[in-house]
């Protein structure tokens, strides 16, 4: 593969991606709403993930609980919620729970 070449695209793009609001275009309302909280959550908490609510299921997210890299024998914060807000509040919470000088 050429080192300069950029990869393929989408229905022969060749590398082409499309902004953010092309490629939310194709979406419903309610859709849009949910990838663009999705976002903002994201950016707002990097260290958790984060699982957009899908049929009736909650919002969901989960974080270490310390700041080690995660792995298979590390405990994890669950928190859901049934809004993108109340999910933020609930993992600024436990993210407060977690910064230096929390714990006695």
């Amino acid at each position: 593969m050429d080192p300069e070449s950029t990869p393929g695209g989408q229905d022969g793009q060749d590398g082409i991606v499309p902004s953010l609001p092309d490629a939310l275009a194709g979406l419903d309302t309610g859709a849009r709403q949910a990838v663009t909280e999705f976002i903002m959550l994201h950016r707002q908490f990097p260290a958790w993930a984060v699982w957009l609510p899908h049929q009736g299921r909650p919002w969901t997210a989960l974080r270490p609980a310390s700041a080690r890299v995660p792995g298979p024998d590390l405990p994890m914060i669950w928190v859901h919620a049934a809004t993108a807000a109340d999910l933020a509040d609930r993992m600024r919470a436990a993210d407060d729970q977690l910064s230096p000088g929390a714990w006695p």
